[in-house]
C-alpha cells in the first residue's frame, strides 16, 4: 500500500503507515526566472515587494526561518545551512517557486513550493514546503502576500490541490504544532483542511530495549543494499525506492530480513523487508535528524541517531518480523555509540512505543483545493 502522495502505508504493523509552514541551486549571482515581481501590500502602510530570490538571496533563508520562531522559549526546529543547501540541490526544487518578500528593500519572509518531478508524484498536486516570516513582521500581512503569490504560481502551474509540508525532499510532513497563531488563521482563510497528526518519535537507547525476537526461520542482515533496492522496487515503488537510492548512496546503514532454509516455507529469494539507519555523519541528511540541533540541545552530550523508513512484505506483516527489524537496527545504532534514535513521520506511536519510543515533534496535514477562495483579513 502507498499514501496517496506515494509514502507507502507502515507496512511493519498490521495495519497503518510507517513513518509547513516548509531544490537545483541557481548559479552564484543569477536571478532564477519565475513569474514577475508584485507588490502585494501587507498591514496598511507595510508595501510588501514578492518576487523569486536570487541564488545569495536563497542561501539566507536559514537564517530567516531560525529567526521566525522567536515567539518561543527556544527553537524547536532550528534548519542547519547544510541541510538548506541540500534542498536547494534537490531536483525536487525550482528556483522560480522559492519566493521573498521585502519590505522596504530587506527581505523579511519567504515562501518555498514544489510542483511534481518525479513520475511518482501526483498529477494536478503541488506543496507548499515551508514558509516563514520575521517574528518582528508578523500578523501583519506579509504571509498573506507571500502564500497568495506562491498559490497564484502554483494555480497557473496546473495544480488542483494543494498540500502543505509532505513534499518530496520535505522539511516538514505537515504545519508543526508549534507554529504561532497567524499561521494556522492564515491556512483556514485559504480553505486548508486539517487533517491526520504526524510524529517524530524519539527512542532513548540509554535503556535496555524490550525483547522482540525475529520469528524461528528469519535472519537480520546488513549487507545486502541491493537487495533491499531491489525489494523497495517491488513492493514499495516510487517515493520509498526514490528516497532508499539516495540513502544508499549516501552511506546509510540497510537492514534487510530474509527467510532462512529453517522456515516452513523455505528461504527467501531474496529480502522481504528493510530499514533504514543513520548514524548521521553520511553525506546525506536522514529526515529523522532535520532537527538535531533542537535534540542536541535537550540532551547535552547525547550521540544521535535515526531509523527509518521501514517496510516489509504484506505476506509477512503482523507476526513481529518489522517490529523486530525496527530493534536490530536500534540495536546496531547503539552498539555504535548512539543514545538517542529518531524515528520520523510516522502515525504509529503504539507500534514503536513497543520499543519505548515516545513522541518528540508533532505535526498536522493541511491541504486546500486550488484556485482558493480567500476569506478573512490579512496575517
Amino acid at each position: 500500500m502507498r499514501s496517496d502522495e506515494g509514502r507507502p502505508a507502515d507496512p511493519a504493523a498490521p495495519h497503518g503507515r510507517s513513518g509547513a509552514s516548509t531544490a537545483a541551486e541557481p548559479a552564484a549571482g543569477a536571478e532564477p526566472s519565475a513569474a514577475p515581481e508584485a507588490d502585494r501590500r501587507g498591514a496598511p502602510g507595510l508595501p510588501v515587494q514578492v518576487r523569486p530570490l536570487s541564488g545569495a538571496e536563497a542561501r539566507r533563508v536559514p537564517e530567516l526561518w531560525n529567526a521566525a520562531w522567536a515567539h518561543l522559549p527556544t527553537n524547536p526546529y532550528p534548519l542547519a545551512e547544510r541541510l538548506w543547501r541540500e534542498r536547494l540541490a534537490s531536483r525536487h526544487h525550482d528556483p522560480s517557486l522559492l519566493l521573498g518578500a521585502f519590505a522596504h528593500g530587506e527581505l523579511v519572509g519567504y515562501a518555498h513550493g514544489k510542483v511534481p518531478a518525479s513520475p511518482w508524484q501526483p498529477a494536478g498536486v503541488a506543496w507548499v514546503s515551508s514558509l516563514a516570516v520575521a517574528a518582528g513582521y508578523q500578523g501583519r500581512g506579509v504571509g498573506s502576500a507571500l502564500l497568495d503569490a506562491l498559490l497564484d504560481l502554483l494555480t497557473a502551474a496546473g495544480a488542483r490541490e494543494v498540500r502543505f509540508g509532505s513534499d518530496a525532499d520535505h522539511l516538514l510532513p505537515g504545519v508543526p504544532m508549534e507554529a504561532p497563531p497567524t499561521a494556522w488563521r492564515l491556512l483556514r482563510r485559504r480553505g486548508a483542511r486539517f487533517g491526520a497528526l504526524e510524529h517524530d518519535l524519539r527512542l532513548d537507547l540509554r535503556v535496555p530495549l524490550p525483547p522482540a525476537p525475529l520469528p524461528e526461520g528469519w535472519r537480520l542482515r546488513d549487507d545486502d543494499p541491493e537487495g533491499a533496492l531491489a525489494f523497495v522496487e517491488r513492493a514499495f515503488p516510487g517515493r520509498w525506492a526514490e528516497e532508499l537510492a539516495a540513502y544508499v548512496s549516501g552511506g546509510a546503514t540497510v537492514f534487510t530480513v530474509e527467510r532462512t532454509p529453517a522456515h516452513p516455507s523455505g528461504a527467501s529469494a531474496g529480502a522481504e523487508g528493510f530499514c533504514v539507519a543513520f548514524l548521521g555523519g553520511e553525506s546525506v541528511t536522514s529526515p529523522g535528524l532535520h532537527w538535531s540541533q533542537a535534540l542536541v540541545r535537550e540532551v547535552p552530550g547525547g550521540s544521535l541517531g535515526a531509523i527509518g523508513p521501514l517496510g516489509v512484505a504484506p505476506e509477512v506483516r503482523g507476526g513481529g518480523v518489522g517490529l523486530a527489524l525496527v530493534r536490530g537496527a536500534a540495536e546496531a545504532l547503539h552498539r555504535r555509540g548512539v543514545t538517542d534514535a529518531i524515528i520520523n513521520w510516522t502515525t504509529l506511536g503504539a507500534f514503536y512505543g513497543r520499543l519505548g519510543a515516545r513522541a518528540w515533534r508533532t505535526y498536522q496535514r493541511a491541504q486546500a483545493t486550488l484556485p482558493v477562495v480567500r476569506s478573512g483579513g490579512d496575517v
